[in-house]
């Protein structure tokens, strides 16, 4: 407590002192700057006898000037004081001090100054304290400045600027945590376990793909599930699984009995611009093969299964021997088997009868003969009937075709 006593009556006397000096020297050219003090610990110092208040006098704090520019000397921030009532001083009344001149200084950093002493009073020693500084003291030269005008209230101290405070933003979050898993459903569970008893397969690409492309693939995926079968068939009844041989031949009947639609003829793939060259042994063998299934003697519905192999081999001579002399032989046999009881197929046999006449148009086949009652019976189409029959006049050799054809021409025309 006493050291505090001690510390504000020094203080005190130090503004005191500077106070009086800056109202006598009011109208000097030059003013000091504000002395910024050095808070340390104060060392121990006999107190001061107390003496009567003197009257205090107005104290104008000059305003803050713009400071030389020196070399920076760093000082410590005073530390924040409490400001109790100051003690009671004693005010002798000090003999004016002559305004001196400041010697400019060319140093950056100004040397260690003397302690002020002031004229009645002891001066305290405590080295923290701040003392201030008379007269004498050099100072470096400030610019010519006006006259400070007072001020009605003291200025506070220049404080140092508060460092700005950074604010770290959160890092945005990217990714949403995932929901916890929800258990499945029955029917979900259902789904998966019948979709890991389908085998995968492998894809065909149908892009692009024409009917032919699409007819062609349809016809060997037949042909390749016909031998699978009959593969497995033997490779059981090798092993004698006789249960196992029975579901395959299960199987084989119900592919056998399914009716296999031929969605493009032979005919219809190659176009009307093949030509009868020449003899071929193997296209006259296949022929004959053919006619004899054609001609087999057979009952309904035996007689059907010999048509098909008829078919089958009528069909090779045309696609595998393009250049034979059977093949407008081979159209005309075709025409006859699709336009016939067993397959009714009227549009497939006026194409083949068709064909007949175009890779041979010196036939003496009656495909156009045939092709017109088609037209005319089944198709109802009695131009185009017309049209084949007025050809059966101009390109026929059989007189009973002839005179068959002129008739059917009477009776649609009335001519």
């Amino acid at each position: 407590m006493r050291r505090l006593i001690v510390l504000l009556a020094a203080a005190a006397l130090a503004l005191w002192i500077t106070g009086e000096a800056i109202s006598q020297q009011g109208d000097d050219e030059f003013s000091l700057p504000p002395v910024k003090l050095r808070p340390d610990r104060p060392s121990k110092a006999e107190p001061i006898p107390p003496t009567p208040p003197p009257e205090p006098a107005p104290a104008p704090e000059p305003a803050p000037l713009p400071a030389p520019e020196p070399a920076p000397v760093p000082a410590p921030a005073p530390a924040p004081l409490p400001a109790p009532e100051p003690a009671p001083v004693p005010a002798p009344e000090p003999a004016p001090l002559p305004a001196p001149e400041p010697a400019p200084l060319p140093a950056p950093e100004p040397a260690p100054l003397p302690a002020p002493e002031p004229a009645p009073f002891p001066a305290p020693e405590p080295a923290p304290l701040p003392t201030p500084e008379p007269a004498p003291v050099p100072v470096p030269a400030p610019a010519p400045l006006p006259a400070p005008k007072p001020a009605p209230a003291p200025a506070p101290a220049p404080l140092p600027a508060p460092e700005p405070i950074t604010v770290t933003t959160p890092p945005a979050i990217t990714e949403v945590p995932a929901a916890p898993p929800r258990p499945p459903k029955s029917e979900e569970i259902q789904a998966e376990a019948v979709e890991a008893q389908i085998e995968p397969e492998p894809e065909t690409d149908f892009t692009g793909m024409q009917e032919l492309g699409l007819v062609e693939e349809v016809a060997r995926l037949r042909k390749a599930y016909g031998r699978s079968l009959l593969a497995l068939k033997d490779y059981y009844l090798a092993r004698g699984a006789q249960h196992k041989i029975e579901w395959v031949e299960q199987e084989l009947k119900a592919f056998e009995a399914t009716p296999k639609i031929r969605y493009l003829t032979i005919a219809e793939v190659v176009g009307p611009e093949l030509k009868p060259l020449r003899r071929i042994a193997a296209a006259d063998q296949l022929y004959k093969e053919g006619m004899d299934y054609k001609n087999y003697p057979a009952f309904p519905p035996a007689k059907k299964d010999y048509l098909k192999n008829a078919l089958d081999k009528f069909q090779a001579i045309i696609e595998k021997y393009p250049e034979s002399d059977k093949i407008d032989d081979a159209a005309f046999r075709l025409g006859e088997i699709y336009g016939g009881w067993y397959f009714e197929d009227s549009a497939r046999a006026v194409q083949c009868y068709e064909r007949c006449w175009q890779w041979d148009p010196e036939t003496q086949y009656a495909a156009r003969f045939n092709a017109a009652k088609i037209y005319e019976e089944k198709l109802k189409n009695r131009i185009k009937a017309v049209e084949l029959y007025n050809a059966v006049l101009l390109k026929s050799n059989n007189p009973d075709e002839v005179n068959q054809a002129r008739e059917r021409i009477k009776a649609l025309t009335g001519k």
